[in-house]
């Protein structure tokens, strides 16, 4: 599916249910960081690895468009329609190493990331996840559909079973 269907989803998901959201949806820093990371993958795709190359002498305007959204999500990273970052006042940042399935939420301050011993592996997250305020993610690992990651947690290992909630640092599931 192309960038541009990723973006429409990405806009309908910050909208919700008030269709009239779009008047000013534009104008979040949700917006601007979503807005910026597709255009990059879209040239990315195109381009190949040379858009790295390709992509130097615009890096000051990447930075502060970047700094003015605090959403820092690497143009290499894999991300499914219907992302959305609740507070992006708090920061987050996604590996180019990631692969992400649609429906992703972030609360804020929120990490996915790979730790050095990593190499070429990927770090996979299923459809339908959340993260909660703060939380982290540190791969490579892979997670399964329907994960709720709790605030504050530290995910470092791989749970791949579906409807999981993780809790606590290093983050296991919650029994009830």
């Amino acid at each position: 599916m192309s960038q541009f269907n990723y973006l429409t989803k990405d806009i309908r998901r910050m909208c919700g249910k008030d269709k009239r959201r779009i008047i000013h949806i534009w104008m979040s820093r949700t917006f601007v960081g979503i807005v910026l990371y597709r255009v990059e993958r879209s040239l990315y795709l195109l381009f190949g690895k040379s858009y790295g190359v390709l992509r130097i002498p615009f890096t000051p305007l990447l930075y502060l468009i970047q700094s003015y959204s605090n959403i820092d999500i690497h143009y290499k990273a894999n991300i499914g329609g219907g992302i959305i970052v609740l507070h992006p006042s708090v920061g987050v940042v996604i590996s180019g190493q990631s692969v992400i399935g649609a429906n992703f939420t972030l609360v804020g301050g929120n990490v996915v990331g790979m730790n050095s011993k990593g190499g070429t592996a990927l770090l996979k997250i299923g459809n339908n996840c959340t993260m909660g305020a703060n939380s982290t993610i540190i791969g490579p690992l892979v997670l399964g559909d329907n994960i709720q990651i709790g605030a504050s947690a530290c995910v470092v290992k791989s749970y791949e079973q579906d409807n999981a909630v993780l809790v606590g640092i290093p983050a296991k599931t919650r029994t009830h």
